[in-house]
């Protein structure tokens, strides 16, 4: 998986899009980027997400659409259920004209209660309702509902960008990428500012403002993020202790990790750990 630049997203082969509800997830996934539309539908529980540079918070009935190609972030608040939709950008192309120049809207608050966004979320819960009842027929029913909502979504909340700052966005997305990529290959090692900064032939200072300018976060917290992330996985699927697992994902403080861990999570490593 770290040899890859963006996140993989399986396709259900049938429908082109990828639709499940999730329940009591607490996976924080950092910063990435892909080339789906994704459409998060809160149920219960907090979420922090960050697009770009713009940090939501979400809430029960809140929702959240991240455009394709836009770097993006999600760290629960512990356990939390929501809705989760992704549609591939061939898929959108084949429906909709110069999509790659589509904006669309990406927070909506209470979505629920606002009669402009309410068809969206009706939409929502009629895909939940038939992927759960899967009654005959429901492949049609699904499809047509997806339609529907791609075209509420596109007719009341999208906007058209210019070639120009559509060109700005994927240089700067080209610029993240290169470092993030670098970081998911290289974070088990002691990596400087110096270092991340050298892979654009800038100085560290302006890296710092770069970075935090195009993904709203320092590069040490997205670092931390992704060493976070990793140790979580092994965590849950091995048996190695905690201090080897702080080696291995090049975690050095232990106190350090036990705070931003349970700040997380939630819960402590070990705790965690004995629940499994």
């Amino acid at each position: 998986m770290d040899s890859y630049t963006h996140e993989i997203i399986n396709d259900d082969t049938r429908l082109q899009l990828y639709f499940v509800p999730i329940t009591g997830s607490n996976f924080y996934s950092p910063l990435h980027w892909h080339g789906h539309l994704e459409i998060i539908f809160m149920q219960a529980g907090f979420m922090d997400a960050f697009i770009n540079d713009q940090k939501y918070t979400l809430k029960k009935d809140d929702m959240l659409v991240v455009n394709p190609r836009e770097l993006h972030a999600t760290r629960p608040w512990g356990d939390a259920d929501y809705l989760l939709l992704q549609i591939p950008f061939d898929y959108l192309s084949r429906v909709i004209s110069n999509v790659s120049l589509l904006q669309f809207q990406a927070y909506f608050p209470s979505v629920t209660t606002n009669s402009g966004h309410r068809q969206l979320a009706m939409c929502l819960f009629e895909l939940a309702r038939t992927y759960k009842e899967k009654e005959d027929g429901y492949l049609l029913h699904f499809s047509s509902v997806a339609y529907e909502f791609l075209y509420i979504l596109y007719r009341d909340f999208s906007r058209q960008i210019s070639p120009q700052a559509k060109e700005k966005d994927n240089r700067n997305l080209e610029k993240m990428d290169e470092v993030i990529r670098y970081v998911k290959n290289n974070y088990k090692n002691n990596i400087s500012l110096k270092d991340a900064a050298s892979l654009l032939n800038i100085s560290p200072e302006y890296f710092c403002r770069l970075f935090k300018k195009h993904t709203g976060q320092t590069f040490l917290a997205y670092l931390n993020a992704v060493r976070m992330s990793r140790f979580y996985q092994d965590l849950m699927a091995t048996d190695y202790s905690v201090t080897d697992l702080m080696e291995r994902h090049g975690i050095t403080n232990y106190k350090v990790l036990i705070r931003d861990f349970k700040q997380t999570y939630g819960i402590t490593p070990n705790k965690l750990r004995n629940r499994l």
